[in-house]
């Protein structure tokens, strides 16, 4: 038997899991990070506003544990988020990549700059991953960290 022949056209991935991979489109998720586009400094006050405001959502739609499929990849208990809280997580993620682009001393003038008032975040972030099952596909998964991420702005 010729292992390699029994998948031909089997193509392992290569790049991060991320949102796109789990996330079919169409979806409000995509709508609200679209009009958002790649995080800056000068965007983190909307970020803010938005964050704020799907924090709230999130709490009232909480994704839930449900049994998952092992036999394709999932865990015996699979979270399944639901799109405020993957919003949330998106917007955390791009909150925490601006904050670790600047020094402490640069966050505090740029703070000034744009008039953002010091604060403290709270999210659950969301991650990503993938599972091939020979035969079936590709299987997409989201996992939720066990712990909150705490920014301090």
């Amino acid at each position: 038997m010729d292992e390699k022949n029994i998948f031909p056209d089997y193509e392992p991935k290569i790049t991060p899991d991320t949102i796109e991979d789990y996330l079919k489109k169409p979806s409000q998720v995509y709508e609200i990070l679209g009009e958002i586009g790649d995080p800056h400094i000068s965007k983190l006050k909307n970020i803010l506003a938005l964050f704020n405001k799907y924090e709230k959502k999130a709490k009232e739609h909480v994704g839930q544990y449900d049994k998952g499929n092992v036999a394709i990849g999932a865990d015996e208990y699979q979270y399944f988020p639901s799109e405020e809280e993957l919003i949330v997580s998106e917007l955390g993620k791009m909150i925490m990549e601006i904050m670790e682009s600047y020094s402490k001393q640069q966050l505090k003038t740029l703070k000034l700059r744009f008039k953002i008032k010091s604060q403290q975040i709270h999210f659950f972030e969301m991650s990503f991953r993938h599972v091939d099952v020979m035969g079936s596909g590709r299987f997409f998964y989201a996992e939720k960290a066990p712990k909150e991420t705490i920014i301090e702005l």
